[in-house]
């Protein structure tokens, strides 16, 4: 499924400043983004994302961050919100490009201006009936 979504991903990605900037999409086990979120987050368990931005740079050939990605938790998620697992995809990794243009949802309003973003992003990808239903919980 991760191999079928590629295409999705890289037009997706493609007019997200910085444009021609590259971003690592790493796809973990639950082990794995269990470890990534302790030393990094110091939460327990495996999240769905775990994004890493390099630093402020992004021209060159050299990436602007790194977004990991748990298929069994985009899977998990997928089911609860009642959606496609490709679609949950896709939200996660607009929302993994917004932490790397340097949005944070900290609080609530920086959380509905980096809402609108990712919306902006996946319009004309997902129908308004399944984005609808992609905003309805957290991601992280």
């Amino acid at each position: 499924m991760f191999e079928l979504a590629q295409p999705a991903i890289r037009r997706l990605a493609g007019p997200v400043p910085p444009r021609g900037a590259a971003v690592e999409l790493t796809l973990v086990g639950e082990r794995r983004m269990a470890d990534l979120n302790r030393t990094y987050r110091n939460r327990r368990g495996a999240a769905e994302i775990l994004t890493f931005p390099y630093g402020p740079d992004g021209g060159g050939e050299d990436p602007v961050g790194e977004i990991f990605l748990c298929w069994k938790r985009i899977e998990a998620g997928a089911r609860d919100r009642g959606v496609e697992p490709r679609h949950w995809l896709l939200r996660l990794v607009a929302h993994g490009l917004m932490h790397l243009r340097g949005h944070l949802h900290a609080d609530p309003a920086a959380a509905r201006r980096m809402e609108r973003a990712e919306r902006r992003v996946l319009e004309g990808f997902i129908s308004p009936r399944v984005l609808d239903r992609l905003f309805g919980g957290e991601t992280e």
